[in-house]
């Protein structure tokens, strides 16, 4: 009895987690260059250094080629959102884009566990029911998670003009990271203020 109220606290408090580490638009990190005149920007490609995959040995789950198609997929769609054209011959823009992997432990504290009830000594001459109690179950996962880095740079200066990252946004432990990219790219894009309103 008392392994399997352990193991059902154990579940609850790792559902939470997860729960907890969704990323809100106010965690979301955005910086620009304040001399960009990104009025004058209506077309993009992609960065030569989009999403290099030199830690596909040591993190293979964030580093691979779905993960990179994803980003593409999702990061397109909010740049054409914006008014922005893809145009790979000659491009105002390169995009480009990365995922930071940090490890995170999570240290689970229960308490202490009831089980059934004693019986005790009340006032006067009338016992009564009450829970005695394990003592503290703890443990200790370690948990993998991605944040998503967006950069938008100047393709006459090759100069960085804008970055959004958003922090904590893909699980190693998930089995929905398209759903989880483009959720993070998305709420990146939302703190974009600019865009080609401008339609040739």
């Amino acid at each position: 009895m008392m392994r399997t109220l352990k193991t059902m606290v154990a579940y609850l408090l790792m559902a939470a987690t997860a729960v907890s580490c969704s990323v809100s638009s106010s965690a979301i990190v955005t910086d620009y260059d304040r001399e960009a005149q990104f009025g004058t920007y209506k077309t993009f490609y992609w960065s030569d250094d989009f999403q290099l995959e030199n830690g596909k040995e040591e993190e293979p789950l964030f580093f691979n080629t779905l993960i990179k198609k994803r980003l593409k997929v999702a990061i397109q769609d909010e740049m054409e959102k914006k008014g922005y054209v893809m145009d790979k011959a000659n491009p105002d823009l390169l995009v480009d884009s990365r995922i930071v992997v940090k490890t995170r432990n999570i240290n689970y504290n229960s308490g202490s566990y009831p089980y059934f009830p004693l019986y005790g000594h009340g006032y006067g001459h009338f016992g009564y029911y009450g829970y005695g109690y394990y003592g503290n179950y703890q443990s200790s996962e370690e948990h993998k998670e991605g944040g998503v880095v967006v950069e938008l740079i100047d393709m006459s200066r090759r100069q960085l003009v804008w970055q959004g990252f958003a922090p904590d946004v893909l699980h190693a432990d998930t089995n929905d990271k398209q759903k989880e990219i483009q959720e993070a790219v998305a709420k990146i894009f939302a703190k974009y203020q600019f865009g080609n309103t401008v339609k040739n």
